[in-house]
């Protein structure tokens, strides 16, 4: 049987314009999934919030364990884990809303993702059936605690360039691991590394499954870090250390392979995780301004303050739309895999492959945004945010490795466009036949806005700046060929556009079909907003993209082209954001569920 009905694919959001229908939203999450979501926050609250304090002390190294294992009573350890291996066999985007939910513990946060994701999915996808059953069942009940050993000194975002060694024993019946290893999450209480090393003089790495109480396994103190203090990072030294050739985790030289499939899902679940983060700063935010008084009034009244709140309130809301969207996108294209033959596991690899643009997307918007929302949360609470007494002190500083982990912003960046520039060769997504056909055109309209129209003129603008990046890309393509690797700057450029067509599109949806059921006119609010900022990112990076290498007289040209995609409406962005940040003053939250009525 084949499935005749076909999902979006990665990258298509660039040519085609998605049907509403086939967009997933937060409001499309259904009573079970949502009681899910409402039993998390229950053990959040309860259970892990109130350590906050403790676990960042060090005070108790057992507690941040502890709660793991009580997670693990719950079930959280395995949302997307087979029932037979004590998961719950979730949906992929009910995973997505789990690690979302959990954002907002910090350093908890930090140690539940590389136990669930890093730590665990190797073995699930990769696993022999007695390595799962010997170690994944641990792992998701939490009585095993997993921890990633990729890093090394020397290779970061270069990671098959690690040095760590794996040699066949005499006998022929146990490799023998000599290596260092670097800012392991989770390092400090693990019970089992996934140890990634060469066999010999071998080209890539391999994948290795490695018990704590092995000899040869030595450690350097906790790191003292800038932020999430309360998560376990440490060095760790294998020394001579012994594992039965049956710890092998999936094929020789897989390795490189395991670590890109894995880091793909790390990067959308970090999308999603940073969610929680930000409400809880956009919840403390509304609070605290409402409650501040000076020269007599709340500084709620005060239209810098409801400019703040404001653009932290959309730029949150544009991540859950594209996380969620992504998310869904990924758990259709799983489903006709299997339609079509594949069973499950290679189904969740293939679908989260082919949306590698999507996952890094939502990993570097996610992670800025984050980064954004702490830092006007701060700027609201003034001095008394830099004090450790207030809310906000600890989330700025925890914020921070988001830009950094599950690879930096800057290699995403990369990722995005040499993914698309392969696939491009490969015919995979028709992005030159496309771009050399706007290139070609020799006039192009600008779009004119109608009030009464509002969605389908947006939609309309969503498309010239579609056009807008198959110039730049198709320019830039064809002026530097195999050499564009190397012009990272223009690849960043052109990236971010990217980025934000995708945040665009993704919130004008999300929008559209909240209004469509609600009437709701914030919904026309929020998306004039994204227009706003998107509109003038996406302006920005097309030009800096063409000046950085044309003549002047060609820049000139296409500095034409990039001005008549990207004229739209001129909204009173003040008045905009005065109506946004008034309407959540009013509701006192943000929140999870917003339900708009």
């Amino acid at each position: 049987m084949t499935n005749k009905t076909k999902s979006v694919i990665g990258g298509e959001f660039l040519l085609n314009e998605t049907e509403l229908s086939k967009i997933f939203i937060m409001e499309d999450f259904n009573e079970d999934q949502r009681m899910m979501a409402e039993s998390c926050n229950d053990f959040l609250e309860k259970e892990v919030i109130p350590m906050t304090e403790k676990l960042d002390s060090k005070e108790n190294p057992e507690l941040m364990p502890e709660l793991l294992t009580k997670a693990g009573d719950l079930g959280l350890l395995g949302l997307s884990i087979a029932e037979e291996y004590g998961g719950m066999n979730m949906s992929f985007n009910t995973s997505m809303l789990i690690a979302d939910i959990v954002g907002i513990t910090g350093s908890f946060s930090t140690a539940y993702g590389a136990h669930t994701g890093i730590a665990t999915l190797p073995v699930k996808y990769y696993g022999t059936t007695s390595q799962k059953d010997k170690y994944l069942k641990g792992l998701v009940s939490g009585k095993l605690k997993g921890a990633y050993c990729l890093t090394e000194p020397d290779s970061g975002s270069d990671a098959n360039s690690g040095k760590s060694k794996a040699t066949l024993s005499k006998d022929q019946k146990k490799y023998i691991i000599n290596g260092q290893k670097m800012w392991i999450s989770n390092g400090g209480f693990a019970d089992l590394f996934i140890v990634f090393a060469k066999i010999d003089d071998d080209k890539n790495l391999t994948a290795f499954l490695v018990e704590k109480n092995l000899e040869g396994i030595n450690m350097n103190p906790e790191e003292e870090k800038l932020g999430i203090k309360g998560s376990s990072t440490r060095q760790i030294f294998f020394n001579d250390v012994e594992i039965p050739c049956d710890n092998m985790l999936g094929k020789r030289e897989e390795g490189f392979k395991i670590a890109l499939n894995v880091l793909n899902i790390g990067r959308i679940k970090l999308g999603a995780g940073v969610l929680g983060g930000c409400r809880g700063v956009i919840d403390s935010s509304i609070s605290y301004s409402k409650e501040r008084v000076q020269f007599n009034v709340p500084i709620a009244s005060f239209g810098a303050i409801k400019y703040k709140l404001s653009n932290m309130i959309v730029k949150t809301f544009s991540c859950e739309s594209i996380c969620y969207r992504a998310g869904d996108d990924i758990e259709q294209k799983i489903k006709e895999f299997q339609v079509d033959g594949k069973n499950l596991n290679e189904s969740e690899l293939s679908a989260i492959e082919l949306f590698s643009v999507e996952c890094a997307i939502c990993k570097i918007y996610g992670s800025e945004i984050l980064d954004f929302v702490v830092d006007e949360g701060l700027q609201i609470y003034g001095g008394m945010g830099y004090s450790e007494e207030a809310p906000m002190a600890r989330p700025y500083r925890d914020a921070r490795i988001s830009r950094i982990y599950e690879g930096t912003n800057e290699i995403n960046r990369m990722l995005i466009v040499g993914t698309l520039l392969k696939r491009s060769l490969k015919n995979d997504i028709n992005l030159f036949k496309k771009a050399k056909k706007v290139i070609n055109e020799e006039k192009i309209k600008k779009v004119v806005y109608s009030n009464e129209n509002h969605f389908k003129s947006s939609y309309e603008l969503v498309k010239k700046l579609k056009d807008c990046f198959l110039y730049i890309f198709g320019k830039a393509a064809m002026h530097f060929n195999d050499k564009i690797k190397s012009e990272q700057e223009v690849m960043m450029n052109i990236s971010d556009v990217i980025i934000s067509i995708y945040v665009l599109e993704s919130t004008l949806k999300r929008c559209e079909k909240i209004y469509k059921k609600t009437q709701n006119t914030i919904m026309l609010d929020i998306s004039k907003s994204s227009i706003y900022t998107n509109l003038s990112t996406i302006k920005h990076h097309s030009i800096e993209s063409v000046i950085s290498y044309m003549s002047r007289e060609d820049a000139n040209k296409s500095i034409e082209f990039i001005n008549t995609c990207t004229e739209f409406e001129n909204f009173n962005i003040k008045e905009i954001n005065r109506n946004i940040a008034n309407y959540f003053l009013e509701k006192k939250s943000y929140g999870l569920f917003n339900n708009f009525k």
